[in-house]
């Protein structure tokens, strides 16, 4: 076991990397569960500062300014993009709705019928979609013989409804619920960052020239050579990843009985596998630090931001989220945000994680044969 032995002092060469990663990673964990029991967590409607061109000036566009109106701050403008775009930069406005000419005509034809510029910056800014659609589909459930009537619409958006929301068991802690959800869901942007950075350095290591030539000559055949160093990551693995579930237990160990901490063991344990697969073929394509490195950042901070670490999934837009699921996090991070009863509730998710695994793997064999025969 000379290349496991020597694969793990090699890691421990480079212990800082990973102790400076997970000290960073608990004082933000602790910071975070301080402020966990007083957390925002639900949706209260704002006064958003709105311009509206209307082009159209009809009965249905008039009616939409006027419902607008009655939870906003209408602003006036010119119709001169350049002019908004401006306004909305400088966060003068929050939102510009431009109504068309043909605005009856297109929403007759269930057409996109108006134009909203809008603050990307401002998560409150997706209120003002929220608000013009909900008034649309009224339109167009008022619409008798092809006529909209403004007073139905009027009355309908008028209407409330009681809501009643269920108490829910008293086993269950919502505090320690997201808190271990957002702890699990920042793991993936840390275990991505290390697992390429950490392995990727020992790598390279083992790739140099005459270290290799010394392999080639020695005693040790290729195939346990390569044994022990897949060993050799799967250890180093699973100290990595086992040391942010025991920080978990550190940290909430009190709340482990009120959460399903099953789901998170089983959902950390199989996105470990994948990245350390994805991990196997970078450092199949690529021996150079720089490179490594400037993966290690890249797709670790690129996968976090897609995937819902960094911003809740709800506030990504349907490209991103396409993108997104191309890689594992995508579905690591939607385990996490899920109510389950049993593990077959995420059986899916589960199993395109290993078939990521699995790929990576099968394409980090293939490039370490052309390798070998080049």
């Amino acid at each position: 076991m000379i290349v496991y032995k020597y694969f793990l002092k090699t890691a421990l060469r480079h212990k800082m990397i990973i102790l400076s990663y997970a000290v960073i990673f608990f004082m933000l964990s602790i910071i975070n569960g301080i402020d966990t029991e007083n957390k925002e967590i639900t949706f209260d409607e704002t006064k958003l500062d709105i311009a509206i061109v209307d082009d159209s000036n009809t009965d249905l566009s008039r009616g939409l300014k006027n419902y607008l109106d009655e939870n906003n701050n209408i602003v006036n403008l010119k119709n001169d993009i350049k002019e908004i775009k401006e306004q909305i930069f400088l966060q003068q406005i929050d939102a510009a709705i431009i109504i068309p000419s043909d605005f009856e005509e297109n929403v007759k034809g269930k057409q996109k019928s108006l134009e909203v510029i809008k603050d990307d910056r401002k998560i409150s800014s997706i209120q003002i979609e929220n608000e013009i659609n909900k008034y649309l589909i009224f339109a167009n459930a008022s619409k008798v013989s092809g006529e909209f009537k403004t007073e139905t619409i009027n009355n309908a958006l008028k209407e409330n409804i009681n809501v009643e929301i269920l108490e829910k068991s008293s086993d269950v802690n919502n505090s320690a619920n997201i808190w271990f959800k957002y702890y699990f869901n920042f793991t993936a942007y840390i275990i991505t960052a290390i697992y390429i950075a950490v392995m990727g350095l020992i790598m390279t290591e083992f790739k140099d020239e005459k270290l290799e030539n010394r392999t080639k000559i020695s005693s040790k055949k290729f195939l346990n050579y390569n044994k022990e160093m897949y060993l050799g990551q799967i250890t180093l693995g699973v100290i990595i990843t086992g040391l942010f579930v025991i920080g978990s237990i550190v940290l909430k160990g009190q709340h482990l009985e009120e959460v399903n901490f099953t789901k998170y063991i089983v959902n950390v344990s199989i996105f470990s596998f994948a990245i350390l697969c994805l991990t196997f073929l970078i450092n199949n394509l690529t021996k150079s630090r720089f490179i490594i490195n400037g993966l290690s950042t890249v797709l670790s901070l690129g996968t976090a931001f897609i995937s819902g670490v960094m911003v809740p999934v709800e506030y990504l837009s349907e490209k991103v989220i396409t993108i997104a699921k191309f890689f594992p996090t995508y579905y690591y991070i939607k385990i996490n945000n899920m109510d389950i009863s049993s593990l077959s509730d995420i059986r899916y998710e589960l199993i395109i994680q290993i078939l990521f695994g699995v790929a990576f793997l099968l394409l980090g064999v293939y490039f370490s044969k052309v390798k070998q025969k080049a």
